[in-house]
């Protein structure tokens, strides 16, 4: 793996979130990575803000299942979440339209 820190990429979300892009929309995405850095993360989207923490949530709206680097990598623009999906980079299960639209709300 590259010299990327999941745990400071995933803290860090929030302050590229863009609150009027994701006006009106509401959700929660639990992110599973595996790999060298696996972890697990909970984005919570309501009322235009953005929080980001470590661990699991029951019933999220959006799961993403992914190793690290590529789940990162996806969440910062850097990976196409089309070529991502198809390629099985990614799995992504639940509210796939919450899953399109995720990427659109971050400046990044």
């Amino acid at each position: 793996m590259t010299e990327m820190n999941v745990q400071q990429i995933m803290q860090s979300i929030p302050l590229h979130f863009n609150a009027e892009k994701a006006k009106g929309v509401s959700g929660i995405v639990q992110c599973a990575f595996s790999g060298e850095q696996g972890s697990d993360w909970v984005i919570k989207i309501q009322d235009k803000t953005c929080l980001v923490e470590q661990g699991k949530v029951v019933n999220p709206d959006l799961t993403i299942r992914a190793d690290a680097e590529d789940g990162v990598n996806l969440l910062i623009g850097k990976l196409d979440p089309m070529s991502a999906y198809m390629s099985g980079k990614i799995k992504v299960f639940g509210d796939l339209s919450l899953g399109m639209k995720l990427i659109n709300f971050f400046d990044l």
